[in-house]
């Protein structure tokens, strides 16, 4: 999907909405305060979708002026979304409400932290999240929004693709934490996915992990002596599904590209340009530091607290010696991560 406001005025919006399918007429809905109050198809002409195929007719412009809905110009509370997915595409900038900034969360949990992203929904004008359910045209296009001052994009995307599409002036959150507890999150998702069908793994993921999701399904997470005995016996395609996810996030460029102990130095380099990262994920620590970069008032993000009995299964998984060789970049990673962070506190 591509997307764009080419200008508001406050009495006429232009822009434009390519769908993903290319053959499809697209359309918009208008919501104000939340409540639809129109459909509009596209019914604009633009040279350069048809020109470079991106679109069966090129017909993806539109343009909705204050005869169309009156006193147009008066409503800052309006939304503009696609009509066939719902995605929201264009907010209109509210200074008083709005941080005039450029903002990425890189996600690298399984099960994503959608509270932090949550609480910071009202401060931008544009706002998308969850990015890795989407295909990469949009995920592009997202990253490169124009004539939205104010954007907040968060996703579990490979950096080595996506920060070519970062401005210089986009400002970074990334957060790691123990990879154990990580492959526990992601083993209890995996395991449990045919009994409660998880809204926030993408359909890629499920397509991916399927052999994963197959082999565990019958897992007791409740027992570690069944735990431990079923990653022992485990084909080693399955358990390659998991192997050092952090370290592949940050220097892969897809799930395809595997990881070697030589990436922890290029892994650790990528991190070290993000404006805010948290080793921990830590419950208080991270959201003041980003609170404190946006300006906004202490306390008014949070983000979820780790689950007891996930912490509780990272742990005794330590006792399982396969999973170091597994995790074993991701370990190596997160040894040297700890070590800076306890060499600048001293």
């Amino acid at each position: 999907m591509y997307f764009n406001i080419l200008h508001d005025t406050g009495s006429e919006i232009f822009g434009y909405l390519i769908p993903d399918n290319f053959t499809l007429e697209p359309s918009i809905s208008i919501h104000i305060n939340g409540v639809q109050i129109g459909t509009y198809k596209c019914d604009i002409y633009l040279e350069s979708p048809h020109k470079l195929k991106h679109h069966l007719t090129g017909i993806v412009g539109f343009k909705i002026t204050d005869s169309l809905y009156p006193a147009l110009s008066m409503h800052m509370d309006l939304e503009i979304r696609d009509t066939e997915t719902g995605f929201v595409f264009y907010r209109r900038f509210d200074p008083e409400r709005h941080i005039p900034k450029r903002v990425f969360r890189l996600e690298t949990q399984f099960a994503p932290q959608n509270i932090l992203d949550h609480s910071l929904k009202s401060y931008f004008q544009f706002y998308a999240v969850n990015m890795d359910r989407y295909g990469a045209e949009t995920i592009r296009q997202c990253f490169e929004v124009i004539n939205q001052s104010s954007t907040y994009v968060s996703g579990r995307v490979y950096m080595n693709w996506c920060r070519q599409f970062l401005s210089d002036d986009t400002i970074t959150f990334a957060a790691l934490r123990d990879p154990f507890y990580e492959f526990a999150i992601r083993l209890v998702t995996i395991s449990q996915y045919e009994k409660r069908q998880f809204r926030f793994l993408p359909a890629r993921d499920v397509l991916r992990f399927q052999p994963a999701i197959e082999y565990f399904a019958d897992l007791n997470i409740s027992d570690m002596d069944n735990i431990a005995s079923a990653i022992k016996k485990a084909p080693k395609d399955v358990m390659g599904l998991f192997r050092s996810p952090f370290t592949q996030q940050l220097v892969a460029k897809s799930p395809s590209d595997d990881v070697q102990l030589g990436d922890v130095a290029s892994a650790l380099q990528v991190l070290s340009q993000f404006s805010v990262f948290d080793p921990d994920e830590d419950y208080d620590r991270y959201p003041r530091e980003i609170s404190e970069l946006l300006s906004l008032p202490a306390n008014v993000l949070s983000i979820g607290k780790p689950a007891d009995s996930i912490q509780k299964m990272g742990q005794e998984l330590k006792s399982i010696k396969s999973l170091e060789a597994l995790l074993e970049t991701d370990l190596i990673l997160y040894h040297f991560i700890k070590k800076a962070e306890r060499d600048a506190g001293s």
